[in-house]
């Protein structure tokens, strides 16, 4: 077991009293708690006993076997100080103490900041899992977890499920023997990831060799026949050089290269690999001749296949370049990710020796940031890059969904990512598929990336289900970071042909044929996405109607979603018709840079005139923003670009924006022409009508009984003239209706 710091907490009885005593904390303090009542006779108004079938369930209910129970710290402390309930004891001295922590640490500017009487508890009980708490206070939101080690352990209160204690730093040994685990476990049980006879080796591989403490690894070109079992690893470049494989150095690099020679990354993977008795490893610094067009062109068409068929992919998930490596000391932080915690301190509660109660309950900072990265269920942009660097690249993106399994080297944890599930060191996720693994939402569902990816290969998946999928995986590969904005098409071309395998149409720079036209109804996020101006390349290899068109000058792609379509669904409209497209692409990887490609609709258009105008902020909102203290971050002007057709115009979202949101690629003025595609199936009152009630605002119930919201959304495209024909510029969901495209002449465009 790894080592742990912290003190004991004992609840022990005074039989003379007829009373529990908790031992000495590190202040000194002492609780007299008389021994709690046993018997059906008391239920504690407070916890419940802590009793799985008095719990009450959480509402709204998930699928999860989950119960919650909210209450005040000062009815808890209140009932632990009467000793009549065990369970309230036990949770009260695990959270002083763990208050104690905090206060005595840098974070804590007050005593009192985390916890005080009127700090509201949410306790969640999860059956078979750790315990939780979470802590909201105004500006501050901390999780407190309970666990036990074995089963034994909570023989009082089977409330305090079992959990792993997590090391402050993750040694070779230990990951090992947890990675053999998850592996042994993955083989025997998991359908989707069981291995078929060994594969061909990739086309070159790091030869770690078979003794652990050599100090020389070789790189090795393999041959057709060549069947060997390998691992992969999946890292961040970083800033810094890393070694790499030229054509000048092929050679020396056959001939050996010392271990002192590569990166912290790679020499713990080498150590890793060896660790699991593995020969090989592919790293694509080495593996892909850097400096040979023809070979990177070639090696990446494969990275499909390298992953797909690697025995095990190591993510260096916590290190933003080769300095980092996998191992390394833990951190976390507090659910609101304002303080940064540590991990590895626990606390342990015991009764002394000679009680009649039994039970072994540790307490530590409830881990969660590693959770809400690999299942979604929280927004965690603002911690990724910091906590989990290699999950923001694009790159990577393809490489975690490939791979049959990976094993990440999380700044808060080991997590494993296979075809079945999520596990992690804590155990909170143990073949976690759906739901809130942390109890800290009020929706229940979230579906994380890799079983997306996996139903794809269901033989029950229809192609819509499919087209749907892809929308989704696309909307969260533009959210990462891509150094070089060219390979935008090509670091998802990988993924791009496994899906391929699954569908009949024909794949055109980032859509599928058959998935036209509801596929071009994508848009650019809200500044608050992109925070950097956005334009079209005449080099991107991508043509207007494709998301892989709209670049920027930083290593943050543009934002692109499907939202709308996705909530409010799509119909297309019977006068649009796909008549026909062409893409130009290359016959080493055919899906990855386009050259000349284009499509032509057949479809009702209109011509328009394209206006930006700036309206001054409401009035009541920067009153509001004065008295948060926030003004100084207002704009006192907003930009609405909006499209005019005679003398009705409706706002629209263009592809190409500055920092300000003013269009770049048009003057006010310009004629438009606007192609419409279809209409929402939901029409906006009825999609608001899905809310529960006590969820929507008085602007939200006033904007449901418009007239407007009453009829389903006409979804166009923005178009200019081209030289070709015609280009993108924009998206537009006209809530207003049809009524533009009613009695509109229908004609033949070529977009490009």
């Amino acid at each position: 077991m790894p080592s742990r710091q912290g003190v004991t907490c004992n609840i022990s009885p005074s039989l003379s009293h007829g009373k529990f005593a908790l031992s000495q904390l590190q202040d000194q303090i002492i609780y007299n708690i008389m021994t709690p009542r046993t018997g059906p006779e008391f239920i504690c108004q407070v916890c419940m006993n802590l009793d799985l079938d008095r719990l009450p369930r959480k509402d709204p209910p998930c699928i999860l076997d989950e119960y919650m129970i909210t209450t005040l710290f000062s009815k808890l402390k209140a009932s632990a100080e009467t000793g009549e309930c065990l369970a309230c004891g036990i949770l009260c001295a695990g959270l002083e103490e763990m208050r104690d922590r905090w206060d005595d640490g840098e974070e804590a500017e007050t005593e009192s900041e985390y916890l005080v009487n009127d700090t509201v508890l949410g306790i969640n009980v999860r059956r078979g899992h750790s315990l939780r708490i979470t802590l909201g206070n105004v500006g501050s939101e901390q999780v407190v977890e309970f666990y036990t080690l074995l089963q034994g352990d909570n023989a009082s209160i089977a409330a305090f499920g079992n959990g792993r204690a997590v090391a402050n730093e993750m040694d070779l040994s230990s990951s090992l023997d947890l990675a053999r685990e998850w592996i042994k476990k993955c083989d025997e049980d998991h359908q989707f990831c069981k291995k078929l006879d060994e594969l061909r080796l990739p086309t070159r591989v790091v030869d770690v060799g078979v003794d652990p403490k050599s100090k020389t690894v070789y790189l090795k070109e393999t041959a057709e026949t060549d069947r060997n079992p390998y691992m992969s690893l999946s890292h961040c470049w970083g800033l810094e050089q890393i070694i790499t494989t030229t054509t000048n150095t092929l050679q020396e690099r056959k001939a050996g290269i010392k271990l002192s020679e590569l990166s912290k990354t790679f020499r713990h993977a080498v150590k890793i690999t060896r660790g699991l008795g593995i020969r090989y490893l592919w790293i694509d610094s080495l593996c892909i001749i850097q400096d040979d067009k023809k070979d990177w062109e070639i090696e990446s068409a494969k990275m499909a296949d390298v992953y797909m068929n690697s025995y095990l992919n190591i993510a260096a998930t916590h290190s933003s370049s080769g300095k980092g490596g996998c191992f390394a000391e833990r951190w976390s932080l507090d659910s609101l990710n304002q303080v940064e915690l540590n991990v590895g301190e626990d606390v342990l509660i015991e009764p002394d020796e000679d009680d009649d109660v039994d039970y072994k309950i540790y307490v530590r900072n409830g881990l969660h940031v590693a959770h809400d990265h690999f299942t979604r269920t929280m927004d965690y942009t603002n911690t990724m890059e910091h906590a989990s660097p290699l999950l923001s690249r694009a790159w990577v993106f393809q490489e975690r969904l490939l791979s049959v399994r990976t094993l990440h080297f999380h700044a808060e944890e080991l997590i494993w990512e296979c075809g079945s599930g999520i596990s992690c060191e804590c155990s909170r996720l143990e073949d976690y598929q759906w739901g809130d693994p942390d109890g800290l939402l009020n929706h229940r569902e979230s579906e994380q990336l890799k079983m997306i990816y996996t139903s794809i290969r269901s033989s029950t998946a229809t192609e819509i289900q499919i087209f749907d999928i892809w929308l989704e995986l696309v909307r969260e590969y533009c959210s990462l970071k891509l150094t070089k904005q060219i390979d935008r098409l090509t670091a998802l071309s990988g993924l791009a042909s496994r899906v391929a395998t699954s569908l009949s149409g024909e794949y055109l720079a980032g859509l599928w044929s058959g998935d036209l036209p509801r596929a071009l109804c994508w848009s650019r996020e809200s500044g608050y996405q992109n925070k950097h101006p956005s334009f079209r390349n005449v080099d991107a290899y991508a043509p207007s109607w494709s998301w892989a068109s709209v670049w920027n000058d930083r290593d943050d792609v543009p934002s692109i979603n499907y939202d709308l379509i996705k909530v409010r669904g799509f119909v297309a409209d019977p006068r649009c018709q796909v008549q026909d497209f062409h893409s130009s692409r290359s016959r080493t990887n055919p899906f990855g840079l386009c050259g000349d490609t284009w499509l032509k609709i057949r479809a009702p258009l209109i011509k328009a005139t394209f206006h930006m105008e700036e309206v001054g902020t409401a009035a009541s909102a920067v009153e509001w923003a004065q008295k948060q203290n926030i003004s100084q971050h207002m704009r006192r002007t907003v930009i609405r670009n909006i499209v005019q057709f005679d003398e009705d115009s409706f706002q629209f979202s263009p592809d190409c924006l500055d920092t300000n949101s003013k269009v770049t690629d048009m003057t006010d003025g310009d004629s438009v022409y606007c192609v419409l595609l279809g209409h929402s199936k939901l029409t906006h009152n009825e999609y608001m009508a899905q809310w529960p009630s006590q969820y929507l605002t008085q602007a939200d119930r006033i904007k449901s009984a418009e007239a407007s919201s009453q009829k389903a959304a006409a979804y166009a495209l923005v178009l200019a003239k081209a030289d070709r024909g015609y280009s993108r510029v924009g998206f537009l969901a006209h809530r207003g209706g049809l009524g533009w495209w009613k009695g509109a002449e229908i004609h033949d465009i070529k977009i490009v």
